[in-house]
């Protein structure tokens, strides 16, 4: 239940980020993936959405290969749901964001768990 909240409070609070005034969404800044993967350690992100972006229930949604639109992941990073601080323009600007963003946007899909020896069994 208490994650049902959590989604209905995301949801809710990033609503007006996804869909502004007028119906128009605004396009992502061109961004440096190269320097959003720097940023994304240097500022923390993977301390809690981790190296892959794959998240994690105690610590952080999911970010790898978004499909927020970019006014939405500003939005939350600017006004968080939940336990995230606020990354104020002062500590990541908006073309830092930016890089961020497209670097999340390009984060290889997690490898197929059958092509990892480790994890195939023999019973």
């Amino acid at each position: 239940m208490k994650h049902l909240l959590t989604v209905a409070a995301l949801i809710t609070v990033m609503l007006p980020a996804i869909e502004p005034a007028g119906g128009q969404q605004i396009s992502a800044p061109a961004g440096n993936a190269d320097n959003g993967k720097t940023l994304f350690r240097e500022t923390g992100c993977y301390q809690c959405h981790g190296l892959a972006g794959q998240g994690a229930v105690m610590t952080g949604p999911h970010v790898s290969r978004t499909e927020l639109p970019f006014d939405a992941f500003l939005n939350q990073l600017r006004h968080p749901a939940n336990q995230m601080p606020p990354y104020e323009a002062a500590v990541v600007s908006d073309k830092d964001a930016a890089d961020i963003y497209a670097y999340v946007r390009q984060m290889p899909p997690p490898r197929d768990p059958n092509s990892i020896p480790l994890l195939k069994t023999t019973r």
